[in-house]
């Protein structure tokens, strides 16, 4: 009987706890197994919900494909790259810009940057923009040069 209730109290305790476990951080990219498929399904549940959008696109014979997947209301989304290049953070980061429709055309919003581990197909990374976003109507991945910053 004791056991019994241990175990209710372990399913409420990790129901109760579900909001925090699909709050990744931006390094679930280079994180393992587990961290992958928390954020794969986060973001599985969040295309199910009402309201998300989905934005994908095709790859080249130089660049792999992906797609983002955004809930306007939350602020929140899950960037998912098949086929890219892993990079070296010493040399060289890959950022996400989100483009705005209610701002100008020159300014995207900052959406993370990011590193790619080597040996893996496809990879799901949260997406926490820096700065509100009223309209997303593009999505686009760039190289960032140089090594990633020290924090002292």
């Amino acid at each position: 009987m004791l056991w019994l209730i241990a175990a209710t109290l372990f399913v409420f305790a990790i129901a109760g706890g579900w909001s925090r476990l699909v709050e990744l951080e931006a390094g679930a990219a280079t994180a393992g197994g587990f961290a992958q498929w928390r954020a794969q399904a986060a973001r599985d549940r969040m295309l199910a919900s009402p309201g998300v959008e989905h934005h994908a696109w095709g790859g080249t014979s130089e660049v792999g494909s992906g797609d983002v997947v955004w809930d306007p209301r939350t602020q929140r989304g899950f960037l998912r790259l098949k086929r890219f290049v892993a990079n070296d953070p010493a040399t060289a980061r890959y950022q996400l810009w989100i483009f705005d429709a209610a701002r100008d055309d020159g300014h995207a919003v900052d959406g993370g940057v990011f590193d790619l581990p080597a040996g893996r197909d496809e990879v799901v990374i949260p997406v926490h923009p820096t700065l509100p976003v009223s309209r997303a109507v593009a999505f686009a991945v760039t190289v960032e040069h140089g090594p990633r910053p020290t924090i002292h």
